[in-house]
């Protein structure tokens, strides 16, 4: 979640993150700038800071224990600007997300955004980052602007889609074909989700996708790790079309994820996605899918999914 403005050289004070005394006022600083557009999950995690800033023994043991980092900006003792620092580890480097970068209404387009990001950048790059991530709305103009003069350099154009747990009776999948994708397409699969998901942006939210090989490792996955995993597939002459893989999560919303072949089937795949819908309506978990900007639109459409917003993940080097 990304509000910004610049301009007039900021007067106040830029501070780190307190945990012990700031959340409460950070919670109501992002819930004021992002209402408008703030889904459950937003909308839990607001809940959750609200929660934990009332709970002496985490706060007390967070502030020492857990990587919280963040920056926020005060003036006359009222914070109206933050950014949250979230530190990721891929394959043995650290990934550095800034986030949640709010200025208050009241006192934009005074270069506060761009002294929060600054800020965030040096701390990333202090703490060995091998690359620094933000990611923005793409119709948010003046905050794509300032990433780029910052050294940001968009990486990828992604859009979520959003689908409720209930299906209208008119819903109903009918494609006869649909089965767990056959271990002789899994080399396809693997490049398909490879494609649909860049390996430079794996350590947000990604599985390891070798979990899910056919064999004895992912049966012992399912059976020690994740006990509720499900897969479809369809194929197109033969061949692997697509493929959609879910696991169980314990929150409200749960992710799908897609891999398809370079000119898939549109009215195969609504009904590849209407499939996983109706089968995981008993879970009541509303879903969600991340996946490349512009690809596979009237699919997702003709399955009930609704777009919910799109983002350019943009990235700068770790390194000065």
């Amino acid at each position: 979640m990304t509000t910004l403005s610049l301009t007039q050289r900021p007067v106040g004070e830029l501070r780190k993150l307190n945990i012990m005394r700031d959340l409460s006022k950070v919670a109501d600083l992002v819930e004021l700038c992002f209402h408008h557009n703030m889904d459950s999950e937003g909308r839990g995690y607001v809940q959750q800071m609200r929660r934990a800033s009332k709970n002496s023994s985490f706060l007390s043991w967070a502030s020492t224990s857990m990587p919280l980092h963040g920056y926020v900006w005060e003036e006359e003792k009222k914070i109206v600007g933050n950014i949250s620092i979230i530190p990721f580890r891929e394959r043995g480097k650290t990934v550095f997300l800034l986030a949640n970068v709010a200025v208050h209404p009241d006192h934009r387009r005074k270069g506060i955004a761009k002294a929060l990001t600054q800020k965030g950048v040096v701390h990333a790059r202090n703490h060995g980052a091998e690359s620094i991530w933000v990611h923005v709305e793409e119709e948010n103009l003046s905050a794509v602007k300032l990433y780029e003069n910052l050294g940001f350099q968009t990486r990828s154009r992604r859009t979520t889609w959003n689908a409720t747990s209930t299906l209208q009776p008119d819903q109903a999948p009918i494609h006869a074909k649909i089965i767990a994708p056959p271990a002789r397409f899994w080399e396809d699969q693997y490049q398909f989700l490879k494609k649909s998901y860049p390996q430079e942006m794996t350590w947000y939210r990604i599985p390891d996708w070798k979990n899910f090989k056919p064999g004895l490792k992912y049966w012992l996955y399912k059976l020690f790790v994740e006990g509720d995993i499900r897969q479809w597939s369809i194929q197109k002459n033969g061949k692997l079309d697509a493929a959609l893989i879910w696991k169980g999560t314990m929150t409200r919303r749960s992710p799908l994820w897609l891999a398809t072949a370079a000119q898939t089937d549109s009215a195969s795949l609504a009904e590849l996605l209407l499939h996983a819908r109706f089968h995981l309506a008993a879970k009541k978990r509303d879903l969600y899918i991340d996946f490349p900007a512009g690809e596979c639109h009237d699919a997702f459409e003709k399955a009930g999914f609704t777009l919910r917003r799109n983002l350019l993940w943009m990235r700068a080097d770790g390194k000065a």
